[in-house]
């Protein structure tokens, strides 16, 4: 509190009546209940036998008055202040009371002016005022106690302010400069909070010790609830539709139409109609065009009311926001402007580049580059099915979750079972995602339905069965490999009944050994499936997740991210927002690749000075890379490479975008950053190590992996080179191969046979039953014995999937080790070559340029084949009426047959009579 004016008064200033007429409360205390008060003076019952005119002329005023205010705080907390402070004039204004601010603040948060509305209010009263502690009720009273001593009406006016108790309105100039410009700033960030529509929100976030004085918990307890609606009502101008009529009465008639029809037209004139219409040049119509736009940029700054809107539209556009939503927020935006004839949103959109209106949505730059956010956000959330929890994903964002799932909608993705599919571009990926959102195995139809493709069941079965992520739980059922079902299913039960009966949390090394003696499961399974979902792992113990989580990526798993030896390459395309200096979100695999964490900024040395990484918002941003561009001369569209070194140093690249008409590796090499690369072996080294990959990564694991990270673009290039073409039909032509043996071509160290080109071949010059013309021993091939025709050396993986796809009645990919070197396509009987031929299975082979149809086989030949390798002998083929119907030669591995033509079975089919 500060020191009171009345310690100098004389004692005929005081009340010469009893302490307990002055103060009736105290009548109610003897010496030997209340021995605080009577070791304030010699008298030990000095407030019932005096006066305190007497009192004071022993005791200083103000700890009189303290004391007696700590005694009364203790004891009277329900008294009312009307019957505790009977000789306070009642028509007292509070501002005359010897209190400071923060009783002053007190004061005005109860909307009283005089002691009289002070008068049914209690202690307890105060203390349920906003920021008010036991220091400022103790104050309160204090003043009152103060007031109540005093004859009234026996001071002058000037006696009552005192020096040491400034009034609320004192110059801000008498300050000291520190404390003024704190006021101003205040006072700046108050009018802020009300233009945002926020004047109840609190203004500081001051944050003390647990240890600290109980004073100074009371300080921060009073600046943390400090609000704009405290300071008062925003004092700016408040129409800012007729703040822009104004200046458009300012404008002359050339400006007032490039405004209206130029920048507010709806489609804008062209620089050229205008000239005609003014008779100038062009160049003279864009002189004019560019000095208003600069004369409205200097009018309107922040201070203005348009310029304060635009701050506010800002703040909320991060990056996007429902044009809905800001009318909502500012109802000026709807208001059509005199003289323009179009609402205000337009008129700031069409004048303020940092944001667009776009069928409804507010975005920042531009909804193209806030799409663009809005997938890099997501990638950070995704899980490898492109699955982001739709919870995490609104925590993320300001935006409220109906506009949230609006956005998405509008971004073309799809929320299902409260998870965004982020991966829906292609069959195989939108059904992983339904299927890992789903948590469970769907039947064929009801996968189907539920993805609602315009595609058939068919298609979707064979594309399930093509792709390793998808694995056939029942003939008509299909899930997700990576759950190992039957483990999955318990070990995702199991934990949740271990954590049950231990009281909700449990210790790993516990859990990893309770399951693992009881179910034939890894202890590394375990672990994964107790810190993924549902749980977590916290300090080696495993509990339930409280709150959804943000999977940070590795940047091995970035899409876009690229290893070359001890450097990472990121690889951006560069935009206007690039050019013109703005920072930009990063994956959150470059914060994890340059040490950034949540709330920290990274500084990166380069050439051109240090280079910021900060993640101090919702997602990890790049500080401006204009220097770069500018020293590089990029311009928009190009791709550009952020190049994170060793030792803290950063670069920046810019190549060229190869032609559509490249080769697909190129382009695939161009894409990682890696454009001095020679050699289809060293191509497919840089592809592997790109991706964190061992160099002698075979190319279908380097297919997966650049996959699972979301790099489609590169994925499609790299299945040109490796898989070719998959689907052909009888009556296409198919082109003759006759180079090398391409990457993923399992013949692994031969050089290409005759018979092992792709040969000309349609359903027409076929042989009659449908495999290759006959072998002709004079170009070297076998002899063919007396009765038979040759079908084609049919290897036993061939074979192998030929069974399978007659019993599952789909396409199935023809395996050598790890690699696709072929297909078993399956065609129902409604194709006249395959009637010809009584089969419904074609082999092919894949090569670069596409696939070689091998043979048409049946089902009792590929039976026969297998079983022709599993004996190492040959083995007649039986028709089904029990007759014979051909023959699997079997030639030894390593002969010279079983080499030349790369098989050790040659099927024939026996000759039909006559």
């Amino acid at each position: 509190m500060t020191s009171a004016p009345f310690g100098d008064l004389p004692p005929e200033a005081y009340h010469d009546a009893l302490w307990t007429r002055v103060l009736p409360w105290l009548a109610h205390h003897t010496p030997a209940t209340a021995r605080e008060l009577a070791d304030l003076t010699p008298s030990p019952d000095w407030w019932l036998t005096e006066s305190p005119a007497v009192t004071t002329m022993m005791v200083e005023h103000e700890a009189l008055c303290r004391q007696l205010a700590r005694f009364f705080v203790a004891r009277h907390l329900n008294a009312t202040f009307g019957k505790s402070f009977p000789t306070v004039p009642r028509r007292m204004p509070l501002a005359t009371l010897t209190t400071a601010a923060r009783a002053r603040t007190a004061f005005q948060r109860l909307q009283a002016q005089t002691v009289a509305d002070l008068e049914t209010l209690s202690v307890k009263d105060l203390y349920d005022v906003r920021g008010t502690g036991q220091g400022t009720v103790e104050e309160v009273i204090a003043a009152l106690v103060s007031a109540a001593m005093i004859r009234s009406g026996d001071l002058p006016e000037t006696d009552v302010s005192g020096e040491d108790a400034p009034s609320a309105n004192a110059p801000v100039a008498s300050l000291p400069p520190a404390q003024a410009q704190l006021l101003e700033d205040l006072a700046q960030l108050a009018a802020w909070h009300h233009l945002r529509r926020r004047s109840g929100h609190s203004l500081l976030k001051v944050v003390i010790e647990d240890g600290a004085p109980e004073q100074i918990q009371e300080v921060a307890l009073r600046l943390n609830s400090l609000t704009a609606a405290d300071l008062g009502s925003n004092g700016g101008s408040s129409d800012p539709v007729l703040e822009f009529t104004a200046i458009l009465s300012e404008l002359d008639e050339r400006q007032l139409r490039i405004l209206r029809d130029r920048f507010l037209g709806r489609p804008p004139t062209t620089l050229a109609e205008l000239a005609v219409d003014f008779n100038v040049t062009r160049e003279r119509v864009r002189q004019i065009e560019i000095r208003l736009k600069e004369l409205l940029a200097r009018t309107f700054h922040f201070g203005t009311s348009i310029g304060n809107l635009l701050a506010s539209l800002r703040a909320e556009i991060q990056p996007i926001a429902a044009l809905d939503r800001l009318i909502t927020l500012h109802p000026d935006l709807a208001r059509d402007v005199p003289g323009v004839g179009v609402p205000l949103w337009l008129v700031l959109d069409r004048l303020d580049d940092y944001f667009e209106v776009s069928e409804g949505w507010a975005a920042a730059p531009d909804v193209s580059a806030a799409r663009e956010q809005t997938r890099i956000l997501l990638e950070d959330f995704a899980t490898e099915h492109g699955l982001v929890d739709l919870a995490a994903a609104a925590s993320a964002t300001a935006m409220p979750k109906a506009e949230l799932l609006a956005w998405l909608s509008w971004c073309s993705y799809i929320v299902y079972n409260d998870q965004i599919l982020t991966r829906t571009r292609s069959l195989n990926d939108h059904a992983a995602g339904v299927l890992a959102a789903t948590g469970e195995p769907l039947q064929t139809d009801e996968l189907h339905q539920e993805m609602g493709r315009d595609t058939t069941i068919r298609s979707l079965t064979n594309v399930l069965g093509s792709d390793d992520r998808f694995i056939r739980t029942d003939r008509a059922t299909w899930g997700l490999a990576s759950w190992e079902l039957e483990e999955y299913t318990s070990i995702r039960q199991q934990i949740g009944i271990e954590l049950a009966a231990a009281g909700g949390q449990i210790e790993l090394s516990r859990l990893v050994e309770s399951i693992t003696n009881r179910f034939d499961v890894s202890p590394s399974s375990v672990q994964a499936y107790a810190g993924n979902g549902e749980f977590e792992i916290v300090d080696r113990v495993v509990r339930r997740r409280e709150s959804p989580a943000a999977p940070r990526k590795t940047p091995s798993a970035t899409r876009r991210l690229f290893r070359h030896g001890d450097v990472w390459k990121l690889r951006i395309v560069v935009t206007r927002d690039h050019l013109r200096g703005s920072g930009f979100p990063v994956p959150s695999g470059v914060a994890s690749l340059v040490g950034c964490a949540q709330g920290e900024v990274v500084e990166l040395d380069s050439e051109l000075g240090t280079q910021s990484i900060r993640w101090t918002g919702l997602q990890p941003a790049s500080g401006t890379i204009k220097r770069f561009l500018d020293q590089l001369q990029a311009g928009e569209g190009q791709i550009a490479f952020l190049e994170f070194r060793p030792y803290g140093r950063f670069g920046l690249t810019v190549h060229e975008s190869p032609a559509p008409s490249t080769d697909p590796l190129a382009q695939a090499l161009n894409l990682i950053g890696a454009t001095e690369i020679s050699g289809l072996e060293a191509a497919k080294s840089a592809l592997a190590t790109a991706v964190d990959l061992p160099e002698d990564a075979k190319p279908r694991r380097i297919l997966a992996a650049y996959r699972q990270r979301g790099d489609d673009d590169i994925a499609a290039l790299l299945e040109q080179v490796w898989t070719g073409q998959r689907h052909y039909h009888a009556g296409e032509r198919v082109t003759v191969e006759s180079h090398a043996v391409s990457l993923a071509d399992p013949d692994d160290g031969h050089q290409p046979q005759l018979h092992d080109l792709d040969v000309d071949v349609n359903a027409d010059d076929a042989a009659p039953d449908g495999g290759v013309p006959e072998e002709d021993s004079s170009a070297g091939w076998v002899p063919v014995p007396a009765g038979y025709r040759s079908v084609g050396w049919v290897r036993p993986h061939e074979a192998e999937a030929a069974v399978l796809a007659y019993q599952l009645h789909a396409d199935v990919p023809v395996h050598n080790g790890d690699e696709i070197t072929g297909w078993a396509r399956y065609v129902d009987g409604a194709s006249t070559t395959n009637s010809n031929n009584h089969a419904n299975v074609k082999l092919v082979r894949t090569r670069v340029q596409g696939e070689r149809i091998a043979c048409w086989i049946r089902e009792n030949e590929a039976f026969s084949v297998t079983q022709a390798s599993a004996e190492r002998r040959s083995i007649t083929v039986t028709g089904p009426d029990g007759e014979t119907a051909g023959l699997v030669e079997y030639y030894r591995p390593g002969s010279e047959e079983a080499e030349r033509f790369l098989s050790s079975t040659r099927l024939l089919r026996g000759r039909p009579p006559g």
